[in-house]
């Protein structure tokens, strides 16, 4: 069933993000047919400027409306026929967690591709340059496993990899929050009031506690520091997981 909840998240994600998308590569073909002279004009430089911006649209686009979705499926109007459907509260998390990273990162791979568009016709072949990314980004493994050690090395790509999610998972326990309180402008206003509050006490926290915590496991063991980031990223990522479950099976309050 999460396979068809992240079918239908995606398709309605696509929709939205296309036009951004459209405009992008709409935008590269221009640019690379003004560049085939090699020579920047004012022309030129608006159509670079403009493409920038659709670049960073692409990406905001991509993530925004994964994280919007799953507010108004779930708690408004909408969430009347979601919450009727025969599945789960995991499966309507995971759908939406994971239909939000796959957007994000197709968002991404877009963007690259559009960028290789303006390596078109050029002396060095698309595909000559795809093969030098990923060669350069594969030797870097190698050269960080030598300067801080293999074990360090997958402790970084570890963090990295449980720090994904979190994110995600905050802004939902965040909206979960806000929509207990009735009334659509209070929902919005609590949300960003709880959004704020909470990153100046978590900021507070790291300051007074994480930092001076971090520092001595340091000088005990670089490993310990970065194990504690790991546990505790994973403490906050199951902890939001199983608010955002509780809320949406028990205390879930749908407006118009």
């Amino acid at each position: 069933m999460v396979g068809k909840l992240l079918k239908h998240e995606l398709i309605r994600i696509a929709r939205t993000a296309a036009v951004p998308v459209v405009a992008m590569i709409g935008l590269a073909i221009i640019l690379r047919i003004s560049l085939i002279n090699s020579e920047v004009d004012s022309v030129t430089a608006i159509v670079i400027g403009f493409y920038s911006l659709s670049v960073v649209a692409t990406i905001f686009v991509c993530a925004w409306v994964g994280i919007t979705r799953f507010y108004r499926t779930l708690f408004t109007s909408e969430g009347y026929m979601t919450l009727s459907l025969p599945v789960t509260a995991d499966q309507l998390i995971l759908s939406k967690l994971l239909s939000s990273l796959i957007a994000v990162v197709c968002g991404v791979v877009v963007c690259v591709l559009s960028a290789l568009i303006l390596a078109i016709g050029q002396d060095v072949s698309v595909w000559q340059i795809i093969g030098e990314v990923f060669n350069e980004i594969f030797s870097i493994f190698p050269i960080l496993a030598q300067a801080i050690g293999g074990l360090a090395l997958f402790e970084i790509i570890l963090l990295l990899i449980v720090m994904i999610p979190e994110s995600l998972l905050l802004f939902y326990l965040v909206m979960s929050i806000g929509q207990l309180f009735t009334g659509k402008a209070n929902r919005t206003v609590i949300s960003v009031a709880i959004y704020f509050i909470g990153a100046f006490v978590w900021s507070l926290i790291y300051t007074l506690i994480g930092m001076p915590l971090l520092t001595s496991a340091s000088n005990v063991s670089p490993h310990l520091a970065l194990w504690i980031m790991i546990i505790f990223t994973i403490a906050v990522d199951v902890a939001s997981y199983f608010i955002v479950r509780y809320i949406i099976k028990n205390k879930v309050n749908l407006i118009a």
